[in-house]
């Protein structure tokens, strides 16, 4: 869909998208879905506050909160953190959380126990799951972030705004803007307090991820696993990074922790260099060309090969890689996962997939751009105490 105008001098539009904070049905592991029960816990506030503080970098012309209180929460503590008294907070029905009728409240567990056949569809076919078959909650979820772009984009080109709303409710925003299928709901994680940002041209309603799921800000360089410590993790790293030579500490502290067991680059200098620098006994590294065209249909065989074979067998514990590639194979790996190439910004940003064991979904964990230093480390720096408020 496009936006006619006659003015040319139009800039782009920024969308931040953040997850609310750390709820009590987070904690007890429940399903929230549209009900209000839930509300932040003491970390959620904090958390969300220090979110605040990250995001004042971004100068707001307006801000959508959904209006369930443990987004209203999350809203007012960065909202405080930006002192915004000038902005315009609108509560928007739109954002509300998708709604899992007779599930909210229940535990994972207890939905898992009760209704196996029904937590099975959610799990792995989300777009044709249904309680009553006559509501198709995701459908309707990505309907309703539809009309609520077509009306807002509309309304703020050229502007940058703030959407503060839930997991689910993000994900169909960000689906719908880069035109990605409902049956790939659960493939992009949105952490709590994750921020997102997209960003559409003058004219159109399409736009790309700048990034996905950052959670720097909050002391976390990878966003924590989704889907349980089990299956395959792989960061992609674009060779352009490296050639760059940006600051690229986060990687060894990962390495220093053990969290990657192997390292996957060209045999170019730059990268070999680099790869020298960051390997330790607990890490294997190989250097070998990579063939792009090669490289995709093996890389898709093999994970479709793994997954089928470890179906039903045992959980294996996670294995995490890093692979130094190019901007174009980079691309084209994450596109593979979601049939969708020209959506992401890429450049000078490490991409995190997570192939859970057993499972054919693969999730989209972040994409994050080494050009933003949002450690907590740095924000103690930058405001002092503030953040541990």
């Amino acid at each position: 869909m496009f936006y006619a105008s006659t003015n040319a001098s139009i800039s782009a539009t920024k969308v931040i998208l953040v997850r609310h904070a750390r709820t009590t049905y987070n904690e007890q592991g429940r399903y929230q879905g549209s009900s209000d029960e839930s509300v932040l816990t003491p970390k959620g506030h904090h958390d969300a506050y220090a979110t605040g503080l990250a995001l004042r970098q971004y100068n707001f012309d307006a801000v959508y909160t959904s209006p369930l209180k443990r987004v209203q929460q999350t809203t007012q503590e960065i909202v405080a953190a930006l002192n915004l008294s000038n902005i315009p907070v609108s509560v928007e029905p739109r954002l509300t959380e998708v709604c899992m009728a007779d599930w909210q409240g229940l535990s994972y567990q207890e939905v898992k126990e009760k209704y196996p056949g029904a937590d099975a569809c959610w799990q792995n076919t989300p777009h044709l799951f249904t309680r009553n078959q006559i509501n198709y909650p995701v459908i309707e979820l990505f309907q309703q972030a539809q009309a609520f772009w077509q009306e807002i984009l509309d309304k703020h080109r050229g502007q940058t705004i703030l959407i503060v709303a839930h997991g689910g409710t993000n994900r169909a925003l960000i689906g719908t803007a880069i035109a990605l299928a409902p049956k790939h709901y659960h493939s992009l994680q949105q952490c709590n307090c994750g921020i997102s940002c997209l960003e559409f041209s003058p004219y159109s309603n399409l736009g790309k991820v700048k990034y996905l799921n950052v959670t720097n800000h909050l002391g976390k360089n990878l966003p924590k696993l989704k889907a349980g410590k089990t299956g395959w993790r792989w960061l992609l790293l674009s060779d352009e990074v490296i050639k760059e030579q940006f600051n690229l500490s986060n990687f060894s502290q990962l390495i220093q922790a053990g969290h990657i067991d192997l390292i996957l680059a060209g045999e170019q200098q730059d990268s070999e260099t680099f790869v020298a620098s960051l390997v330790t006994d607990n890490c294997l590294s190989l250097h070998m060309p990579i063939d792009e065209n090669g490289f995709f249909r093996s890389w898709q065989k093999t994970i479709s090969h793994k997954q089928q074979i470890n179906n039903g067998l045992p959980l294996s514990p996670l294995f995490t890689g890093l692979i130094i590639v190019s901007n174009k194979l980079q691309a084209k790996l994450i596109g593979q996962t979601f049939d969708i190439g020209s959506a992401w910004e890429l450049s000078n940003s490490l991409a995190v997939i997570h192939y859970p064991h057993g499972a054919r979904r693969s999730i989209l964990q972040g994409i994050i751009p080494l050009t933003l230093d949002w450690n907590q480390d740095v924000l103690a720096k930058c405001w002092g105490s503030e953040v541990m408020r």
